[in-house]
């Protein structure tokens, strides 16, 4: 059985001022998870365990073909304390949907993974600017990021099925 999750990516201009965070915490901190393995800007919103990895492909595509692209509001820093830093965004219809629906949908074809902690109503999503940190790395991590955020909006404009832990990205779908 492979884990995976399927995430949001955005708009450039949001990619580049979350990486720049990240990068900044990983350089500081030595925590660089993120960096080191690649892990672009995204809020995850489904996480799973599969051995059908043909099946979460092909229903991922006729999920994206129905999907627009979706606003999304960065309002707030988060952590889970003390191994992440994340943005927080709002929850809003867009991103209520959108967990909703890959989870019903790809479940079909997977156990539901990371102890259910990106399941409807059980989900807290995050853009994480740094993991796997120490309580006081955190500490350092959360000044750098409270120095440098203000809340701003962003535009989710890809769904992406990837691998994870290692990150690797199988496939992702433009949204209208």
């Amino acid at each position: 059985m492979i884990d995976y999750a399927v995430t949001l990516e955005f708009d450039k201009e949001t990619e580049s001022k979350i990486q720049e965070l990240i990068d900044e915490v990983a350089d500081a901190t030595g925590c660089d998870y993120m960096k080191r393995s690649n892990i672009p800007p995204h809020v995850t919103v489904s996480a799973l365990v599969s051995d059908n990895e043909a099946a979460l492909l092909s229903e991922m595509e006729s999920i994206a073909e129905a999907m627009n692209k979706g606003s999304v509001w960065f309002a707030n820093i988060g952590a889970f304390n003390p191994l992440v830093i994340y943005l927080g965004p709002v929850m809003n219809e867009f991103l209520q949907d959108t967990c909703r629906t890959v989870n019903e949908r790809l479940l079909k074809y997977a156990q539901v993974g990371n102890r259910g902690r990106y399941l409807p109503n059980q989900w807290v999503p995050h853009a994480a600017i740094a993991v796997k940190l120490t309580p006081d790395a955190l500490k350092e991590a959360f000044a750098i990021v409270q120095e440098k955020f203000t809340a701003f909006g962003a535009t989710a404009e890809k769904i992406v099925l990837a691998r994870a832990e290692p990150y690797e990205e199988l496939r992702s779908w433009k949204l209208k």
